[in-house]
């Protein structure tokens, strides 16, 4: 069975379980949330070796070819395009459907994990580099930055640097057979994912209040996904057919969705994006990670709705031109800043979005926390779709892609 159709009849399995399962009486006590969390480390499993070895080996060979900065380059521009496009579509989604307000919420302001930029430049560069290789399951910076330094040294002296580029490619290629085999057995955790997921949604409270939300998001998501996506596909990639692509890149699309989390998306994303779509070792795992890390395009969208959403909830006024434009800028700028937060990106990217706004809003990412499923599953999906297109469009562009039918898709 396809890898594909293992992650969509899981996820179809777990979302009918979901719906007869009891709700917990505690989230932290929940059996399923505790597997749910098991699952989430298993995907994870191969990741951090996989990302440190494999890049190193790319940005070798790209060095050696000079390709390096060109596909550095337009990895960087497509990202920023996509990211800004994205919070131009969640600005006129938002403004065209026109939700109704939210009540204000009486919660009382919840702590939000978040790794200031101090804290993250700070761990870039330990003063014992060892340090990196047993740092937080949550911060994937460092580990990249390290094994991006390796690779850009090792073509100084061939003679020297050959023996440890040969152990390095070696290891890339044992890592990806093992995350190769955590992908195939996915389908079973998905199983887990989905009822989890299903299950948080139906515990929430005054769920008719979100219903608008939750509808202009998936509306948003879908032109995204249907429209947005295919037509930069078909303008940028050749003129060619840009479904096969976004069907290429499914079941990475519904893992990041249940999961809600880029980090366990990516090994799935890594070969997915590799036997679907084509993209060689040398691009994909050199600008996938850096994606995961800073391509957020889908929680800038995400964030920007919900923003718009509290503005609307706290003022009987319309949102104003400046709101729009003040809006559009911090969401786009502050979804860079979100490279340790592989799970609640969009949460945080709204609490900092509230924070920095001001004027009574500070603690006004509150009441949207009830969805909060809902928020970070739409993210991750929109996140790991324009991270795996914008590697392809670059791909394309270096003439590197590898061409697959879709009829040899795994």
């Amino acid at each position: 069975m396809k890898v594909w159709l293992k992650i969509l009849v899981g996820a179809a399995i777990g979302l009918a379980l979901g719906l007869f399962l009891p709700l917990p009486s505690r989230a932290d006590g929940s059996l399923l949330l505790q597997i749910n969390d098991f699952i989430l480390s298993l995907g994870r499993y191969a990741l951090f070796p996989l990302v440190f070895f494999s890049t190193a080996v790319a940005l070798s060979e790209l060095h050696r070819e000079k390709r390096l900065w060109p596909v550095l380059g337009r990895s960087l521009a497509y990202m920023a395009l996509g990211t800004l496009l994205l919070v131009l579509i969640g600005a006129l989604f938002i403004l065209l459907f026109s939700p109704e307000r939210i009540p204000i919420t009486s919660r009382r302001e919840t702590e939000v994990i978040f790794r200031s930029w101090n804290d993250t430049i700070a761990n870039l560069v330990p003063k014992n580099v060892f340090q990196i290789l047993t740092g937080g399951s949550d911060f994937l910076l460092p580990l990249y930055l390290f094994s991006f330094v390796l690779g850009f040294t090792f073509p100084f002296d061939r003679s020297v640097t050959q023996p440890t580029v040969d152990l390095f490619d070696s290891l890339s290629q044992i890592f990806y057979h093992l995350n190769s085999f955590i992908v195939e057995i996915l389908g079973f955790g998905m199983i887990v994912l989905s009822a989890a997921w299903l299950t948080q949604i139906r515990a929430i409270q005054d769920i008719q209040l979100y219903i608008q939300v939750s509808v202009i998001l998936a509306l948003a998501a879908a032109f995204v996904l249907f429209v947005a996506l295919p037509a930069v596909l078909w303008f940028f990639g050749g003129r060619e057919n840009p479904y096969k692509w976004i069907f290429g890149i499914l079941g990475a699309g519904l893992a990041a969705f249940f999961s809600g989390d880029s980090f366990f998306s990516l090994g799935l994303v890594s070969r997915l994006s590799r036997e679907n779509l084509g993209v060689p070792r040398k691009v994909g795992a050199f600008n996938l990670p850096l994606f995961a890390m800073f391509g957020r395009a889908g929680t800038a969208m995400t964030s920007t709705i919900a923003f718009f959403i509290i503005l609307k909830s706290y003022s009987s006024l319309e949102i104003s031109f400046e709101q729009i434009v003040w809006t559009i800028f911090f969401a786009f700028c502050l979804s860079f800043a979100l490279p340790s937060v592989p799970g609640l990106g969009a949460y945080i990217n709204l609490s900092l979005l509230c924070s920095f706004y001001g004027r009574g809003l500070e603690n006004g990412y509150l009441t949207l926390q009830p969805i909060l499923p809902v928020l970070v599953s739409f993210s991750a999906l929109l996140d790991v779709s324009v991270g795996s297109l914008a590697a392809l469009l670059v791909t394309r562009h270096e003439k590197l892609q590898k061409v697959i039918p879709p009829r040899l898709y795994i």
